[in-house]
């Protein structure tokens, strides 16, 4: 093993976990390898594990986490340096990586295994979970299922959108996951659009009640603790506001049965939509003189017949140019 290369991966999925930046799986490797020194610290006396802590405790976090890391310790605001972390570190430093790096690499074979289910763009899925809960997956989506769904909660992290049909069990609650945003029920319906390549991520309940909660850094912030009926909560990953407003859920979820209903919107966005829903590339040209808000439903569509009912509604214009969509919007009303 070559321990100078190791220790520096291990070291930088440390430093990865202190920025709140690990993946679940890294996180799940990180917590289950410091959870392991319990049995360390169970058989040291509090002063023993003091003294045999605060000795090297101050150099090894400065080498980890810098110099700042080392005030924060001192000023006890760095809540993960308890003993045991404390301990772990300076066994990072003065004991080598070989063990970490071990640890590490069999807790990776210890962790879920993941089934994913994908939608490419122009297509829809529904998928029945373990536990007779019902997913219906919308176009350029994906949703990741854990090996152990079912055995202490049910998780899942959802990309793009998708609409919950949850079976209720009070016993083990439902945790979608989509970027920093967590929405968990117990048994209800709702929609949660998040695709990655956008900023807003929104969450609106048909039926029941929805918690939702902005994990960040390791640390939990509830937005909202009872979403319920036409209620949507609007997270912008971008600024960290959130909002939260009444709305008709049906009409979200519209597309559930190939309907596209547009409530004043731009036509950048129509198009964006567009692109997913029909599996076309969409190039826009032109430089309108104002920013026009559409209010449009399309009800199951053709594309073929879209485009000439969008061109009447907005005044753009298109051709179609190497399997591409041009669409000008240079004289936009």
């Amino acid at each position: 093993m070559d321990s100078s290369s190791e220790k520096e991966k291990a070291l930088a999925l440390l430093q990865k976990y202190r920025a709140g930046q690990c993946t679940p799986e890294e996180t799940a490797r990180i917590k289950q390898w410091f959870d392991s020194f319990d049995d360390l610290s169970d058989k040291l006396s509090a002063e023993e594990a003091q003294n045999a802590a605060d000795e090297a405790a101050d150099q090894a976090i400065i080498k980890l986490f810098g110099q700042d890391g080392a005030r924060q310790r001192d000023n006890r605001t760095f809540g993960m340096f308890n003993t045991v972390w404390r301990i772990a570190a300076c066994l990072l430093i003065g004991c080598g990586i070989y063990f970490a790096v071990s640890y590490l690499n069999k807790a990776a074979n210890k962790l879920n295994t993941y089934t994913n289910y994908n939608t490419q763009k122009g297509e829809r899925k529904t998928i029945i979970l373990p536990d007779s809960s019902v997913v219906n997956l919308n176009a350029a989506s994906s949703i990741q299922i854990a090996s152990d769904f079912g055995a202490k909660d049910r998780r899942v992290v959802l990309l793009g959108e998708a609409f919950f049909q949850v079976s209720k069990d009070k016993t083990r609650p439902f945790i979608i996951r989509t970027g920093k945003i967590q929405t968990r029920v117990v048994g209800t319906s709702f929609n949660i659009n998040a695709y990655p390549d956008e900023n807003l991520i929104s969450v609106a309940v048909n039926t029941g009640k929805v918690q939702v909660e902005k994990e960040e850094r390791n640390i939990n912030t509830l937005l909202e603790k009872d979403l319920t009926h036409n209620h949507l909560l609007v997270y912008n990953s971008k600024t960290n506001a959130y909002r939260h407003t009444l709305t008709d859920v049906s009409l979200l979820s519209a597309w559930r049965v190939n309907k596209l209903i547009f409530n004043k919107a731009p036509i950048t966005q129509i198009a964006h939509i567009l692109e997913r829903t029909y599996n076309i590339s969409i190039q826009i040209t032109g430089k309108p003189q104002k920013t026009g808000l559409y209010t449009v439903t399309f009800n199951n569509y053709s594309l073929d017949k879209i485009l000439p009912l969008l061109t009447d509604l907005t005044g753009a214009t298109y051709q179609f140019k190497d399997k591409q969509l041009i669409l000008n919007i240079q004289n936009s009303k």
